[in-house]
């Protein structure tokens, strides 16, 4: 089959969650004997490994200001050379309008991966007003909160971020106007596929397949699950990933009697926010801040630490990082939601995902000697994500855009 496939950067070892799922995906691809064409959203540099994949950059035919909006343009403007594909695959979900004017004009299968909610949501996020998981919409109500919500945590500031906004929002509501010309949807797990049909979208164009696991975090955990213990945050450090509540607990933990040590790894707005958090706290010589991680050097951080935490405050769709934890044998404590149980089993615990919750569930597993249990299941979990598996549901998901 001739694949092109809309890769969110480029194949890659480093990057998003989203780089690193798309390039398991494309490599997976063409191991298995397909002809894939990646579509690049950036110029792929020096350190990209030669594969017999074709790589070709979406540049040279719109300046347009806004990243989205360019890139449904360079799409449109390719429209004759896409339609000599098989199937041409999204993992970017903002540039369903483009992938439909192909779908509506040529025969050629579209599939578009709804990676997070760019597709339903100006913001991405389905966090109306940043608080709480937005249920309805409608324009009046999209630009109140997109007008009331940019002001914090974005480097660029409430105009470029809310300008933004109101041009992703107009590729919203081009896309969703033109949702029958796109024939499959790939959702990473079940509260992403329920939160867009709830928005509208056809639940029998969706399938769930979950991100494969990349096989290098598949390494023998090593740590002894003894005091002090060492809990681990990897992810970006901005608000909708709740780190503003890591310090705080950190604090909490260390007023129990039981020694706990944090490490950090990722960049993001609210670091200076945290390392002074952490020092009015009394607590920096407690939190390890390792900034970026190569990839490569991230399976041997999972698999020494005691547990991973996550306390994000939206309906992440399926977040690398709990894969990565799966596959390094560390036990998972996370926010509740969506069916992220379905996703961490025996290996996580779930919380509210306030601080205390946490503090709660971190004392009761390490004093009741439950995280070795928890370690060994998570080699039960992340079967669910062989890579080899989930290539054989896209191919199945592939078909059924052609027949």
């Amino acid at each position: 089959m001739r694949i092109a496939f809309v890769h969110p950067r480029f194949p890659s070892a480093e990057g998003t969650g989203a780089t690193h799922s798309a390039t398991q995906i494309v490599t997976g691809l063409a191991d298995a004997g397909h002809e894939v064409c990646v579509y690049c959203t950036r110029s792929p540099d020096e350190s990209v490994e030669q594969t017999e994949m074709e790589l070709r950059h979406l540049s040279g035919n719109s300046s347009h200001p806004h990243t989205s909006t360019r890139l449904n343009k360079e799409i449109i403007a390719r429209r004759d050379e896409l339609r000599e594909f098989d199937i041409v695959h999204s993992y970017l979900t903002p540039l369903i309008p483009s992938i439909a004017r192909i779908g509506k004009d040529s025969d050629v299968g579209t599939v578009v991966t709804l990676n997070a909610y760019g597709g339903t949501c100006a913001k991405n996020d389905l966090l109306y007003l940043d608080r709480e998981q937005c249920q309805s919409k409608s324009t009046l109500k999209c630009l109140n909160c997109i007008s009331r919500t940019g002001f914090g945590g974005d480097d660029n500031g409430y105009l470029y971020q809310t300008t933004s906004q109101l041009f992703s929002l107009r590729l919203v509501n081009a896309g969703e106007s033109r949702l029958e010309y796109i024939d499959g949807f790939r959702a990473p797990s079940g509260h992403v596929r329920d939160n867009y049909v709830r928005f509208g979208y056809d639940l029998n164009k969706i399938e769930t397949i979950p991100h494969p696991v990349d096989e290098q975090f598949l390494v023998p955990h090593e740590s002894d699950f003894a005091e002090p213990y060492r809990i681990l945050y990897v992810g970006s450090l901005a608000h909708h990933k709740g780190v503003q509540k890591l310090v705080p607990l950190v604090a909490a933990l260390n007023t129990s009697g039981t020694q706990f040590e944090l490490t950090v790894v990722g960049t993001g707005g609210l670091e200076e926010q945290m390392r002074s958090q952490a020092e009015n706290y009394g607590v920096e010589h407690l939190i390890d801040f390792r900034g970026f991680v190569p990839n490569a050097d991230l399976p041997a951080v999972y698999a020494s630490h005691d547990c991973f935490i996550h306390p994000g405050i939206w309906e992440e769709p399926l977040a690398r990082v709990y894969l990565e934890a799966l596959a390094t044998g560390t036990p998972i404590v996370t926010s509740e939601y969506g069916t992220i149980d379905e996703i961490v089993g025996d290996a996580g615990r779930l919380t509210d995902g306030s601080v205390e919750e946490f503090r709660d569930v971190l004392l009761e597993i390490t004093k009741s000697g439950e995280m070795a249990g928890m370690s060994e299941a998570t080699s039960k979990q992340v079967t669910q994500f062989n890579r080899s598996r989930i290539i054989e549901e896209i191919e199945n998901l592939y078909a059924g855009a052609t027949a």
